[in-house]
């Protein structure tokens, strides 16, 4: 019985360290602080937008990575409706009539962008309310928290560090602006060294997914795996489209990206794969940075450290992942104006549901 109870507690371990890891490796972060923030902008609701009566405004919703989206619940046939105009009809009758007789009507299913232009746009100042509105809402997402308070550290320390460096703070230079022992130089040292520790919580933290991405892309490029190319869609799917090998491949048709229903009924165009593979290389190669970095901040004093390390892996290592948010933000703007805003549907009950508890 002991030996049983054994069995049985180690294979409940077993199944729950086996389930854990499942999630962690299926789990799919913001690979960057700057790749969020360029397919947060990228996706983010423009002027024309948060004018629309049903396109925009109260019904601008944003998922946990920060993505904007319109709520649509669907009809009694299972096509996408814009939450706000359910009442109305969501089909157009084309009848072409000559004389002596009547041809059959044509009846074609209306994309949301066409539904969105049913009614009258909203006037400025509605629409600066509705800009506050979204940005409140992006606020309270799991990744708007973060970008917010990790973004205003950067921000705030990075401004101090860089005030420092030009000497603006007289009172801090005693005895003298360059004395090894000076409040400046101090200050100096402890703000590297927290800025230091922010970019570690990205560099290291995110080091297991940026590598997953990099062996996925390895997976896609040399051995065209489908399954690899998928992953790889899902986790940069506001920006990024398939290659063309990968929709050939699908034959069955039942994988969620073929399925994808468009705010425009339009679907962007594949992407190129040497800008999947920029991004993911610049996030390993922002790690790799990161880890010297932290070997001179860590393995040095402030008094025996080489004065050019410091700049330069801060530099270097912001400008990969700079780079790599403006890859991102580009190509999201892209598919964006060609398929319009992401989709969020929402059965009908729970729509309800949400709109008073809201109220």
């Amino acid at each position: 019985m002991p030996d049983d109870g054994g069995a049985g507690v180690t294979g409940l371990l077993r199944k729950a360290s086996v389930s854990v890891a499942d999630t962690l490796i299926n789990f799919n972060p913001q690979p960057g602080m700057w790749a969020a923030t360029g397919a947060a902008i990228a996706q983010a609701p423009n002027l024309t937008e948060l004018r629309e009566p049903v396109a925009g405004g109260e019904n601008i919703e944003f998922n946990e990575h920060g993505h904007s989206a319109r709520i649509v619940t669907t009809d009694e046939e299972g096509s996408p409706v814009l939450s706000t105009i359910l009442s109305k009809t969501t089909t157009r009758v084309l009848n072409n009539e000559n004389v002596g007789f009547e041809r059959p009507a044509v009846v074609r299913r209306q994309t949301l962008l066409e539904q969105s232009h049913s009614e009258e746009k909203h006037g400025w100042g509605t629409a600066t309310l509705h800009g506050l509105n979204a940005a409140w809402k992006f606020v309270r997402t799991p990744t708007g928290v973060l970008m917010t308070i990790y973004g205003l550290n950067i921000v705030a320390w990075g401004a101090m560090l860089f005030f420092l460096l030009l000497g603006v703070a007289p009172a801090m230079n005693h005895p003298s602006k360059d004395a090894i022992n000076s409040p400046r130089k101090k200050w100096l040292e402890i703000d590297s060294q927290i800025l230091n520790a922010l970019f570690c919580v990205t560099g290291f933290g995110l080091a297991p997914w940026r590598f997953r991405d990099l062996y996925w892309l390895i997976q896609a490029r040399l051995r065209k795996n489908r399954n690899a190319m998928r992953r790889l869609c899902n986790q940069n799917k506001s920006w990024f489209r398939p290659p063309t090998w990968y929709e050939e491949g699908n034959e069955e048709g039942t994988d969620e990206l073929d399925k994808q229903v468009t705010f425009t009924g339009e679907v962007a165009p594949p992407t190129s794969l040497w800008k999947l593979s920029f991004v993911i290389w610049m996030m390993v190669l922002n790690t790799l940075l990161q880890a010297v970095l932290a070997s001179f901040m860590w393995a040095y004093n402030r008094i025996d450290r080489p004065t050019w390390a410091t700049g330069t892996f801060i530099g270097l290592g912001c400008g990969v992942s700079m780079m790599a948010g403006v890859m991102m933000w580009w190509e999201g703007r892209k598919v964006k104006k060609i398929e319009g805003p992401a989709i969020k549907v929402m059965d009908s009950t729970d729509l309800e549901k949400a709109q008073t508890s809201e109220i």
